[in-house]
């Protein structure tokens, strides 16, 4: 439990204390729905990173890489994802966001 570090008659020290909390109060509802939304999203994109994974692994990205790298794929195609880099990128990043909404990260603050 937290210390009551509060003095009976410093009227201007409550009053501004008063206002700080109500900032901060404001503040982190913002960041929670900010991060609720965020949250949200990310966990709805798992499914396309299991996808990824999946395509990246099982060889059908090196059968198109080789393809692209041949001239076997039409100019208008976008090729971010044959690129050697990219899914590795954003299947470790992933891996490390999940890592940094773990509990265990949390209960770091405390």
């Amino acid at each position: 439990m937290a210390e009551n570090k509060c003095r009976p008659g410093e009227k201007d020290q409550q009053i501004a204390r008063i206002e700080q909390m109500e900032s901060y109060l404001e503040d982190v509802k913002a960041a929670i729905h900010n991060v609720s939304g965020a949250l949200e999203d990310f966990m709805d994109a798992q499914k396309k990173v299991i996808a990824l994974e999946n395509y990246y692994e099982g060889g059908c990205w090196r059968k198109d890489f080789e393809d692209d790298e041949a001239g076997n794929l039409p100019d208008y195609l976008k090729r971010g994802v044959l690129t050697e880099d990219a899914i590795y990128d954003a299947l470790t990043d992933n891996d490390e966001l999940l890592k940094i909404i773990s509990m265990d990260q949390f209960e770091k603050l405390w």
